[in-house]
């Protein structure tokens, strides 16, 4: 009996396998997978094994975790949003939302380099993988549908209409983006040639998927690719300086562009974020909290209004000032700077394979936080989005600060 405890615990306690089974469930909310019954009762079950995870870092994991200045930063966030979301806007769906934080900043983002290193890096491919291929059968079916202009229903429960299996082509979009940069690694990685073919044409299914879905913001992650391979294999730094300050200078540029060119290269979402800059001018230090987001920004409204209920604000650094104040925008900000630059430090110290292999999967975490220029999934909810952002984050820092090889 001691022995069947023991083993129950050290599964349960497996992080990775709580990530898979996430991804996979986070993926089925932008499909038509999310009415079936059993998927329903698995967001349940996944929901009730980080809180028992939670409690298991609490009680003796935090002594596995090597601390890192960008901890810092990260920590003051979860603590000062806390104390908003108990004194400032206390209500149940605040506390839920900051909960899903915790689950997103302690377990997915789970940091751990006294592990072997193979093993992490097995385990980073094994999501890669499981991904991909995902992907290679949802776009595939998605395609089909497309072309034929045939819908199916299954047992009256599941409805392939013309668009596929995703429900937002936005998200069909990104999700085929992330599958391109994850199968040109795969296909780096691979000995064998005939799947070296296989990660070659999935490369091309996806991106004909994400032309067909007409989500421009899915491009900024193909761009992440070629910009971030730019900037890591320069060294000089001027030219780097000059690659950080370009999307600076071409954000400004858009900015200025004028009113009705802004609407179109936005969709309007600059509407939304001139409201919520509003807001944030009159609730600067403490936001206005998750629960009030929808009427405040709705209240504060400014030019036409666009539903903003299931995407946020649209911006995720916009909506965290208005969610949650200035000052934790700014600790989130100085988090991802200093975080960032641990990377770029140790990307400087590869040779070769592994150097272009961890750059690719680097570009990945850019890019998203790109998309999250005009998308609000990095934070305060759990999507397919924040679960790669951070399982891959976490990777990558547990992977380049590694020297145990057994």
């Amino acid at each position: 009996m001691k022995e069947i405890i023991k083993n129950i615990y050290k599964y349960v306690d497996n992080k990775f396998y709580f990530k898979l089974l996430y991804l996979f469930v986070t993926l089925t909310f932008v499909t038509i997978l999310k009415d079936v019954p059993v998927i329903k009762s698995l967001k349940y079950i996944v929901f009730a094994w980080a809180i028992i995870l939670i409690l298991f870092i609490i009680i003796d994991g935090y002594k596995r975790r090597k601390i890192y200045k960008f901890d810092i930063p990260l920590g003051t966030f979860i603590i000062l949003t806390l104390i908003f979301n108990l004194f400032a806007y206390r209500s149940i769906e605040n506390m839920r939302t900051w909960l899903v934080n915790l689950i997103l900043f302690i377990i997915i983002f789970s940091v751990d380099v006294f592990r072997d290193k193979k093993i992490l890096v097995k385990e980073m491919n094994i999501i890669t993988y499981f991904y991909a291929i995902i992907m290679f059968v949802a776009s595939s079916i998605s395609l089909i549908m497309r072309a034929s202009g045939k819908t199916i229903m299954i047992e009256g429960i599941l409805c392939i209409n013309t668009s596929g299996v995703f429900d937002n082509k936005n998200a069909l979009g990104i999700a085929a983006a992330i599958a391109i940069v994850m199968c040109i690694y795969l296909n780096y990685i691979e000995k064998n040639n005939k799947l070296k073919v296989f990660w070659f044409g999935n490369i091309i299914l996806q991106t004909i998927t994400m032309i067909e879905s007409e989500g421009r913001s899915a491009y900024l992650i193909v761009i992440a690719v070629v910009y971030t391979f730019i900037f890591i294999y320069n060294k000089n730094k001027y030219i780097r300086t000059t690659i950080v300050a370009l999307p600076i200078l071409v954000c400004t540029a858009v900015l200025e562009s004028g009113k009705i060119n802004l609407e179109r290269l936005t969709t309007e979402r600059n509407n939304i974020w001139d409201s919520a800059i509003v807001v944030i001018k009159g609730h600067l230090f403490t936001g206005v909290g998750n629960s009030n987001l929808f009427e405040a920004v709705k209240n504060a409204r400014i030019g036409w209004y666009v539903p903003m209920r299931d995407g946020g604000v649209h911006n995720i650094y916009v909506q965290i000032g208005t969610a949650n104040g200035i000052i934790a925008l700014l600790l989130f900000l100085i988090f991802l700077g200093m975080i960032l630059m641990f990377i770029v430090q140790h990307l400087d110290k590869l040779q070769r394979k592994e150097k272009l292999q961890m750059t690719t999967l680097t570009s990945i975490i850019v890019g998203i936080l790109a998309v999250n220029l005009f998308e609000s999934t990095l934070v305060y909810m759990v999507s397919f989005m924040s679960l790669i952002f951070w399982i891959y984050l976490g990777y990558l820092v547990s992977i380049l600060d590694n020297k145990n090889i057994d």
